[in-house]
């Protein structure tokens, strides 16, 4: 993603108002020329260099066009900056009070085409927090002043060819970074062909730690709608998270892009505390969350047009409003890449940007 709009320029011109967002912006005629600097230049305690996995990995670039590529991919550093790295920027908008990171990695042509606009590859590179939501992309540009994450890459890369670059994100002040993710295709909330993903050592414990485990009760918030009841809390108990097979979903017409997932089945049982029958539709808040950090939404085992999806017992598959004090047991199927495994289950918080959820024992 880039981002088009939400900072401005100590000039109080409006930075990246065309397709890309303009991070490090000089005023015009101001001193000096642009340097381009390492992200672990500058003040020990201004930056901080984080210790994620370091390495290559052979993926598929999937281009605006929808076009792919192979592309050899390593990621050489993650260093976390900080406020003093934006002086003589004014934030605005939803990055403001976020803290600048710097990814340095490389990007290899192992096929054979020329690969045009070869600086989309940062599009599918995510970083992401603790909170298990991706970091704002935004681009470092500027003139006048230096910028700690220069972004060198080039128009077009030709077969064999390499490049090093440097990417630059923004995240929420007190959220911590959890992996350096490559998906392939789509990715993050519907399941990419592919992820590769960089791990942040101490990341996923830091993630997982406020989570419940699995077969605890915990509340979650769900809106009901005005005239049920509004945003209730209902006791919410994680029965289960099964992993199937491709071949269990045979015959469902599914679509291109989620053939040859891997399907997850995913169990949760609800009961109602309100004073009206409860509606049943408490899945389109479930987050399967995955060790490369995608939330996989999921579809309830009923609306599969099959009598029974093999890890979705029918005692499983509750389609009727429940009254007051009953239960009700969901379970969904969510589909994720090969190799992504699953580490919790999400769930959406009504009228929060947060999830509560549980710590997974895949069976």
């Amino acid at each position: 993603m880039r981002l088009s709009r939400n900072f401005k320029t100590a000039c109080g011109h409006l930075a990246g108002a065309t397709a890309a967002l303009s991070l490090l912006v000089g005023c015009a005629g101001g001193q000096g020329a642009h340097r381009s600097v390492a992200p672990e230049d500058g003040p020990a305690a201004s930056r901080t260099r984080l210790p994620v996995r370091t390495g290559a990995e052979d993926v598929v670039h999937t281009a605006l066009n929808e076009k792919t590529y192979g592309i050899r991919l390593a990621v050489k550093s993650l260093v976390r900056g900080s406020r003093d790295d934006l002086d003589g920027v004014r934030v605005s908008g939803e990055l403001k009070g976020k803290i600048p990171y710097y990814l340095t990695y490389e990007v290899t042509n192992t096929g054979t085409k020329k690969i045009p606009a070869a600086y989309e590859v940062f599009r599918n590179l995510a970083l992401i927090g603790t909170d298990w939501t991706p970091a704002a992309q935004v681009e470092s540009i500027g003139s006048g002043i230096a910028s700690p994450c220069p972004d060198t890459s080039p128009d077009a890369l030709a077969p064999g060819d390499s490049y090093t670059t440097c990417g630059t994100y923004m995240m929420t002040k007190g959220v911590g970074a959890m992996t350096v993710t490559h998906s392939a295709g789509a990715g993050f909330i519907t399941p990419a062909d592919g992820v590769a993903a960089w791990p942040v050592d101490g990341g996923l414990a830091t993630a997982s730690k406020e989570l419940a485990r699995q077969g605890d009760t915990i509340a979650v918030r769900w809106d009901a709608g005005k005239d049920d009841g509004g945003v209730l809390e209902l006791p919410a108990t994680l029965k289960y998270v099964r992993e199937g097979d491709p071949a269990d979903l045979a015959g469902l017409g599914l679509d291109e892009d989620q053939e040859g997932r891997v399907p997850y089945y995913v169990a949760i049982s609800y009961r109602n505390t309100g004073g009206k029958d409860l509606y049943p539709g408490q899945s389109t808040s479930v987050r399967l969350l995955t060790a490369s950090g995608q939330q996989l939404g999921g579809a309830p085992g009923h609306l599969l047009d099959r009598p029974e999806v093999t890890g979705c017992p029918k005692a499983d598959l509750s389609d009727t409003w429940a009254a007051p004090g009953a239960t009700v047991t969901q379970c969904t199927v969510h589909l994720a890449a090969k190799g992504d495994e699953p580490v919790a289950v999400g769930f959406e918080q009504a009228g929060e940007e947060e999830f509560t959820g549980w710590r997974a024992r895949v069976s």
